[in-house]
């Protein structure tokens, strides 16, 4: 856990002492803030051992936007299939900034052939990770023929825009 303190310093007379004053409290604010930048970090606990097992596939990447990528850091990406025998694939990430981020992302399924199988499904999922989360993206293929995969992820611009009211 970090902790910080600052130093009292013998403030000079009058009207130093107001600007010495401000200025101190200012950078106490600051260095308030500073100590603060993991408020809501995710701390997780897991079997060393887990009961299950995983078969991690190698991926190929292609990275636009290195602050979402960061963000929304790959760890490993898995393949198996549902109990009705349609592909499935689950990618673990984990945000690796210090705060929160929101970000949307979706997974487009593709045939035998690489043509694009279309879904339903095949919009937008939004989701929120606190600094240091895990989480893993899921995904099921829509129809028997998908064989393979695409996941897109982007940062959400919901937070950049103002809410509507509503009347």
């Amino acid at each position: 856990m970090k902790t910080c303190s600052s130093p009292i310093l013998p403030l000079p007379r009058a009207s130093a002492r107001r600007t010495a004053t401000s200025a101190l409290v200012g950078l106490m604010l600051a260095a308030a803030a500073g100590c603060n930048t993991n408020q809501n970090a995710v701390n997780t606990v897991e079997p060393s051992n887990p009961a299950y097992a995983s078969r991690s596939i190698p991926d190929k990447r292609v990275v636009s936007d290195y602050a979402t990528a960061h963000a929304v850091h790959i760890l490993k990406v898995v393949e198996g299939s549902s109990e009705t025998g349609l592909a499935r694939v689950g990618v673990e990430v984990q945000n690796q900034s210090l705060s929160v981020f929101r970000f949307n992302y979706r997974f487009d399924w593709f045939d035998a052939q690489g043509l694009p199988v279309s879904s339903p499904a095949s919009t937008m999922i939004s989701q929120t990770l606190e600094a240091g989360q895990p989480f893993t993206l899921t995904s099921i293929a829509p129809t028997p023929g998908a064989k393979d995969f695409r996941l897109s992820i982007q940062k959400s611009t919901r937070g950049f825009f103002p809410l509507l009211r509503k009347n």
